[in-house]
């Protein structure tokens, strides 16, 4: 009996070694499966990725083939059609001959002096002053471009002065291109590359000029005019407004180039658009693209070698070239070897309108290092030029605009500082100094209250404290000449506190009353500043001491810029009720910053005010798709996460997340605070069986507790749990 006891005891141990043994095994098993499918998807996810990465470079080598067959069909194109189109050219300067000489004839001997070369009309002793010597008008067409409605035209300009314009064709590429319905002088362009030639017939001779534009897939214009509304083909950059026209593919490097004025904008031709940059004098920018396949493309700034001097204005006009006062100014080169580059210069009226602007044009004198201009220009007594330089090939190389108004003496500002007083800003003085004779008459109507005393001398106006005033528009010239425009910009620093998504309608220059919510880190309140113009500071300095200021870029495209007051809640101004503390900017560069006191957070009404303290402490986290909200308050110590204990629904996670978020529990400090803490937690996004959610949470716990206490932020930051800040959440937040 006992040996079958003893038999039977075995075999009943012996099932439940098997037992366990296969269990053991089904784990194993189960676990091995698992790991298999977790390898198989990352697998799948690699392969994926892999054949997205290929299929993206697939696509670009079949764009680039495309235009490579494009490029070979034209040429194909260009050569069958070269012979075709020369004997039409032919044919047509045949039959234009006759009818070409009786007119040519009848034009030569219409034209002025200044148009053919000659010596222009004027006293000896003017011309003995400005020693240049003017030369035959070119006529070398040029690559410009202007904007029509919201679409940027390329097209070749021919000059008016082409001696009778007879049979005249313009091709690219071997292909005729359309003459310009509003521009009976330009040819729009049909593509950005290849070769432009303009034929035409002069005295019974066939001529042509060819103007090449490379291979290189882009047209570089500087731009000009009223609004910055056209531009001209240049080779290189130096310093000013400048439009770029490359393929829709090209993405522009704003690591590079910087932030950019404005946005891209269509192009006639297909397939492209116009890019924009602005250079400053000396500066060390460049126009820079990211080509397919992730290629720089570069086109490097060169320092001006050309500037114009004389008696400078104080003007504020930004796309109209510099102010000169008394006459206009002189040319200056900037190295010894610049007039012998220089084939010609022309100086021309500026601006938009229907007929032929004044012009005319001078070589330059090789020796010294300031040119005169023509003495036409001084006796036109004001107005809007043009400078253009082109070289001995008759390229141009460089281009400025300027103005001047001869009876204009000097204008002042008054006063200086864009910051106000402690009464807010007074009322600008602006003063134009002149020559009896001088008219000083608004360009429009203004929305604000402006005083004009006229006087012989001088023209003074009072403008008020009124945003809407601070940069205005004068025509100013002599009564019976030309009337400049004149930009006057009163440089005031305003301000005003309202929604951080909502710009305020109206803005103020006296101290703001702030309140402690309004720093609250669930608050919407922002700072909004508005400075006299576009590109008038970078950045500026936001605090309540300059050490501890915040820094805050401002965009080149925005007056305004809006700072919430959330970003300083953790401030020790903030939670000091026992004083008042001024709220500061600071504007310009940082060691001559300007300081001003835009805001004021008044000190409690009474010392024995009692504080009711927060009963919650909210903090928000994020990993990638996971977003998290943690809620503190005084409780039993559990820590839920939607619901579910933390241990429980974390139970799938990673072991790696896991143990990121076990340190932050671990914590010394933070194990006390949890102690007599309830917390929970919602996260949303990606899965719990992942990486992202745990981060998210542990990250939104973090900055619950550093709300909490101020005073666990350097630890939790020390030890990598500096939580991410989540400024709209709204779909998280919940009703308390």
């Amino acid at each position: 009996m006992l040996i079958l006891l003893v038999a039977v005891a075995a075999g009943v141990v012996a099932c439940v070694v098997i037992y366990s043994w296969k269990r053991r095994q089904a784990r194993n098993a189960a676990e091995q499966a698992r790991r298999r499918a977790e390898e198989q998807r990352r697998e799948a996810e690699q392969q994926a990725l892999r054949r997205a990465e290929e299929e993206q470079k697939r696509r670009e080598a079949e764009e680039l083939e495309a235009a490579k067959e494009e490029r070979r069909r034209l040429e194909e194109e260009r050569r069958s059609l070269e012979e075709e189109s020369r004997r039409k050219e032919e044919e047509a300067q045949r039959k234009a001959e006759e009818e070409g000489r009786r007119k040519a004839e009848t034009e030569r001997k219409r034209i002025e002096p200044a148009k053919k070369g000659g010596r222009p009309r004027g006293a000896t002793q003017e011309r003995e002053e400005q020693p240049a010597q003017e030369v035959q008008s070119r006529l070398k067409p040029e690559i410009v471009c202007w904007k029509r409605e919201r679409q940027w035209v390329p097209a070749v300009e021919v000059p008016e002065d082409l001696p009778g314009n007879f049979g005249l064709v313009v091709l690219q590429n071997a292909l005729p291109l359309t003459q310009d319905e509003s521009r009976e002088d330009c040819w729009r362009l049909e593509q950005a590359c290849g070769q432009v030639v303009v034929r035409w017939s002069e005295d019974e001779v066939a001529r042509e000029t060819q103007i090449p534009l490379g291979e290189e897939d882009y047209l570089l214009f500087k731009l000009s005019g009223l609004k910055q509304n056209q531009g001209r083909r240049v080779k290189s950059t130096s310093s000013g407004s400048y439009l770029v026209m490359v393929p829709n593919n090209w993405v522009r490097d704003d690591v590079s180039s910087g932030p950019p004025p404005a946005a891209p904008e269509p192009v006639s031709l297909a397939r492209y658009k116009a890019h924009f940059f602005d250079l400053e004098k000396d500066g060390d920018g460049e126009i820079a693209f990211r080509t397919p396949g992730n290629k720089p493309f570069v086109i490097k700034s060169k320092a001006s070698r050309l500037e114009l001097v004389g008696s400078r204005l104080n003007d504020a006009s930004q796309d109209m070239g510099p102010l000169f006062g008394t006459g206009p100014p002189k040319i200056r080169a900037l190295d010894d070897e610049v007039w012998k580059d220089i084939g010609a210069i022309v100086v021309g009226e500026e601006g938009s309108g229907i007929g032929r602007r004044w012009r005319t044009q001078f070589t330059p004198v090789s020796e010294g290092m300031e040119q005169n201009l023509p003495s036409e220009v001084a006796g036109r007594k004001g107005g809007w030029y043009f400078l253009r330089f082109y070289d001995t090939n008759d390229d141009l190389v460089e281009s400025l605009d300027f103005r001047f108004i001869c009876v204009l003496k000097e204008i002042r500002i008054l006063p200086a500082t864009p910051l106000p007083s402690e009464h807010g800003h007074g009322p600008a003085c602006v003063e134009f100094l002149h020559e009896p004779g001088c008219a000083v008459e608004p360009a429009d109507s203004f929305l604000c209250s402006i005083q004009i005393e006229r006087r012989d001398d001088k023209t003074i106006l009072t403008i008020s404290p009124d945003p809407a005033c601070d940069e205005t528009c004068w025509l100013v010239g002599p009564e019976d000449g030309p009337q400049v425009e004149v930009a006057i910009l009163v440089e005031r620093l305003w301000w005003a506190v309202g929604e951080e998504d909502k710009a305020p309608s109206k803005w103020e220059d006296q101290l703001l009353a702030l309140s402690r919510d309004d720093f609250a880190a669930t608050s919407k309140k922002a700072l909004w500043l508005k400075f006299p113009r576009l590109r008038w500071v970078d950045r500026v300095l936001v605090g309540f001491e300059k050490p501890k200021a915040r820094h805050y870029s401002v965009k080149v495209t925005e007056k305004t810029i809006a700072i919430p007051l959330r970003d300083f809640g953790d401030a020790q101004e903030v939670g000091d009720h026992t004083q008042e503390h001024p709220f500061k900017v600071w504007i310009g560069g940082d060691d001559a910053a300007s300081e001003g006191v835009i805001g004021v957070i008044p000190a409690s009404p009474s010392e024995e005010e009692v504080v009711t303290p927060p009963s919650h402490w909210i903090g928000f986290g994020r990993k990638k798709t996971a977003v998290a909200e943690a809620d503190l308050k005084h409780g039993s110590g559990d820590v839920k996460v939607n619901g579910r204990p933390i241990g429980n629904y974390f139970k799938e996670t990673p072991p790696e997340a896991k143990r990121f978020l076990r340190r932050l529990l671990e914590l010394e400090q933070v194990r006390e605070v949890l102690l007599q803490m309830e917390v929970s937690l919602v996260v949303k996004g990606s899965s719990p069986t992942k990486a992202r959610q745990v981060k998210a949470v542990a990250h939104a716990l973090a900055r619950a507790l550093m709300s909490y206490d101020s005073k666990l932020k350097p630890s939790l930051k020390q030890a990598g749990f500096g939580g991410v800040r989540v400024t709209k959440a709204r779909s998280m937040q919940r009703e308390r």
